[in-house]
């Protein structure tokens, strides 16, 4: 290059930079300089660990994109990556841990494109799996190096998504259900959160016809299987979204008319292989699928306002059928026992056991004995299963809907702790407390969970066991003097039971949850001076799931009226404003209603 040529192109880069062009980025230990043609070329950064050899062009092109947009995604480092050693360790953590719940990448393509340094994977998708790897990853490399925060990622991803950066349809669609899985704290529930980006990723599968079966007929064999575990991930999310934090269903089965998964769907072809890269993981999926497909029958329909009761009780025989059925066709690698551990069949087991405990608190008022005690193994079986996984050093690698599995657990065995029997009574604590366990385990891999183990830690306090103690015994006692008839059964409230008024699924055990907290802290409040007693708050509370009147005992599945006009959404923002309000001095209680 001449002098001549060398200022004409110096001025050209300058203007460049001006309009907000010029980057300068580490892609795999590689510098990513941006070249006249727009064509980001690359040179060997000092120190690199990267075993990748680049070709001299980068296929980061920024053509397509406003000047101001580069600019945004230079200020987010949107195309900068962390050393090669952690990208690798991410990579394996997605396809290890994540990828059988979230099968919507072809990692014999990715895996290809991604040691191939003139064809690398789309730099939208690559940071969408590091940022969902990088909440799992555990290694002494994460340790103060923030670049690998998912945080970080995630903001990256956003960038590169709102720009307009990747092109590609299905790619696109990829990223947006990783978006999906993001989830630090309450905030990340509504806005630009879970919710938004699933929903988004609905609405743009529907809109390229991911859900009609026709509209797969002129796709290679590849692409096929690619878009029906893209369908069958989304429609996943929208069932267990649905179920666990109370909001509406947005894929209509009925206008669904693509074929269920088959094994042959997660076939994936490359130079080595030519066969199902993991069969375990694909049954895995394939079962997930039909067991939120159960939701349907049972769960969702007794949850909405507009259901009649025969249509409920229909609904939970239907889904009850429908589990029983399941049980018997899972294929017997999938069914877990403590004996013969396998982290995705534990996984699905304890979906199982959820979907059980759900529809045991959705029960009216009335519900039998048999009920109750289906229940409550079914949720000692979610705590046993928990704690297994935290002995094999897997719990942490659980996706995030584990965590409901824990909440739905720790409230059917809250529920029941009433009983009558001190023996079983100190078997409920000791799972309560275990359960506790592991929602602190949790706690770490997903910050969310420290909310609900401090509002849980409030409820299950010495005294309160102490108090519920006392009473079992003194039952256990007159029964043995012959003053009371042990086939007696408590008192049940004459009110008819009373469903959400709002048309959307609602968390039936937050609602059972706040329902507890907010009796404890309202006889809290009427039983002692608002001056002088402000520190015992908490200790003189009332027993779990008694009210001030003791002549109308409520039983833990009804609804309070206070709570019927409860929004999902301001559940969870407003949890650590109700434990404030179960541990400061009394106040009018109407003030802390979730409105």
């Amino acid at each position: 290059m001449d002098a001549r040529n060398a200022r004409e192109w110096e001025k050209e880069r300058q203007g460049r930079a001006q309009r907000g062009l010029q980057f300068q980025n580490v892609f795999l230990g590689w510098d990513v300089t941006e070249s006249p043609q727009s064509v980001p070329s690359t040179t060997r950064s000092p120190g690199s660990s990267t075993e990748h050899e680049y070709a001299s062009k980068n296929p980061f092109s920024v053509d397509h994109l406003d000047p101001l947009d580069v600019d945004i995604l230079n200020q987010r480092h949107a195309f900068d990556l962390p050393s090669q050693a952690v990208c690798d360790a991410l990579v394996d953590v997605f396809f290890k841990w994540i990828a059988p719940v979230l099968p919507v990448i072809n990692r014999h393509d990715f895996m290809r494109r991604y040691r191939d340094p003139q064809d690398p994977p789309s730099i939208l998708l690559l940071q969408a799996v590091l940022m969902v790897a990088s909440r799992f990853h555990h290694d002494a490399l994460s340790s103060g190096n923030g670049v690998i925060s998912p945080r970080i990622f995630y903001k990256k991803v956003k960038a590169l998504y709102d720009a307009g950066y990747e092109r590609d349809p299905t790619t696109v669609l990829q990223a947006v259900v990783l978006l999906g899985v993001y989830w630090d704290g309450p905030d990340d529930l509504t806005e630009s959160g879970i919710f938004y980006w699933s929903r988004l990723g609905i609405a743009l599968a529907q809109e390229h016809g991911l859900h009609q079966s026709e509209n797969y007929v002129t796709l290679s064999a590849t692409n096929r299987r690619i878009w029906k575990r893209i369908w069958w991930t989304l429609y996943t999310r929208d069932r267990s979204v649905a179920a666990a934090f109370g909001r509406p269903l947005h894929i209509n089965s009925e206008d669904c008319t693509v074929e269920p998964l088959k094994e042959s769907d997660f076939i994936e072809y490359d130079e080595q292989n030519d066969g199902p890269t993991d069969r375990t993981a694909a049954l895995f999926f394939m079962q997930y699928v039909k067991l939120c497909r159960l939701m349907d029958l049972g769960l969702c329909l007794k949850l909405s306002s507009r259901s009649t009761e025969d249509s409920r009780m229909k609904g939970s025989a239907q889904c009850e059928l429908g589990l029983n059925d399941w049980l018997v066709s899972c294929p017997s690698e999938l069914q877990w026992r403590q004996s013969r551990h396998n982290f995705w069949s534990a996984i699905l087991c304890s979906t199982f056991y959820t979907i059980v405990c759900q529809l045991h608190l959705l029960q009216s008022p009335d519900s039998s004995k048999e009920a109750q005690s289906s229940a409550f193994h079914a949720a000692t079986s979610i705590v046993s299963i928990l704690e297994t996984l935290q002995s094999r050093g897997e719990l942490k690698y659980t996706p995030s809907f584990i965590i409901c599995h824990a909440v739905v657990s720790f409230v059917t065995l809250r529920s029941q702790m009433e009983a009558s029997i001190p023996s079983l009574l100190h078997a409920i604590r000791q799972n309560l407390e275990a359960n506790l366990d592991m929602l602190q385990v949790l706690s770490h891999t997903w910050p969310i969970a420290a909310m609900f183990l401090e509002l849980f830690r409030t409820m299950t306090g010495p005294e309160q066991f102490e108090r519920m103690l006392l009473v079992a015994a003194e039952k256990c006692g007159k029964r043995a003097r012959g003053e009371e008839d042990d086939s007696s059964t408590p008192l049940r409230s004459s009110t008819r039971f009373k469903r959400s008024k709002v048309q959307q699924v609602i968390l039936p055990q937050t609602r059972v949850v706040l329902q507890i907290l907010q009796r404890e802290t309202q006889k809290q409040f009427s039983s002692q001076d608002p001056l002088h007693n402000k520190l015992n708050a908490t200790v003189e509370s009332m027993p779990s799931g008694v009210i001030p009147d003791q002549n109308r005992p409520t039983p833990m599945t009804e609804v309070d009226p206070l709570l019927d006009d409860c929004d999902a959404s301001a559940v969870l923002r407003n949890l650590r404003r109700i434990i404030d309000a179960g541990n400061c001095a009394p106040h009018d209680s109407r003030s802390d209603d979730v409105s």
